[in-house]
């Protein structure tokens, strides 16, 4: 799976970190996605490097890079073919269903709005944001 295809069905976590404005909850949340990230990703996790990119001064790379360069360098680039693909997208579905999915009208299982998620991701095109076309 190329780092296109994983930043594909990342976009919805990484919009869902940043429904919060408040820079130091962004940055809190960008740190425990991206040890999540390497858990499930079974990528030896660099904590000086993450350390140095989330320092909490106006002048450290979240606020100059964003996450972008941090996920890209650190996690993309480092990704083998030997984790769980499943686990994976089941990480990236628990971030991202609870502010995408209303339960109460949901007239499928949790589980068939999950599968029907990663058939939305392998399906999608690589422009962004990713959207949703009912019709189709």
């Amino acid at each position: 799976m190329s780092s296109t295809e994983l930043f594909g069905i990342l976009w919805f976590s990484l919009l869902s970190t940043n429904s919060v404005s408040l820079p130091d909850v962004i940055s809190f949340l960008d740190q425990v996605l991206s040890h999540n990230l390497c858990t499930v990703m079974k990528i030896p996790p660099d904590p000086v490097a993450l350390e140095e990119h989330f320092k909490d001064d106006d002048e450290g790379p979240v606020s100059n890079q964003g996450y972008m360069p941090y996920l890209n360098r650190f996690i993309l680039d480092k990704v083998q073919d030997n984790f769980d693909r499943v686990d994976f997208n089941k990480m990236c579905w628990t971030l991202c269903a609870r502010k995408n999915i209303s339960r109460t009208h949901l007239l499928i299982s949790e589980e068939d709005a999950f599968k029907v998620w990663c058939i939305f991701n392998f399906l999608s095109e690589d422009k962004y944001p990713l959207v949703i076309v009912a019709e189709e």
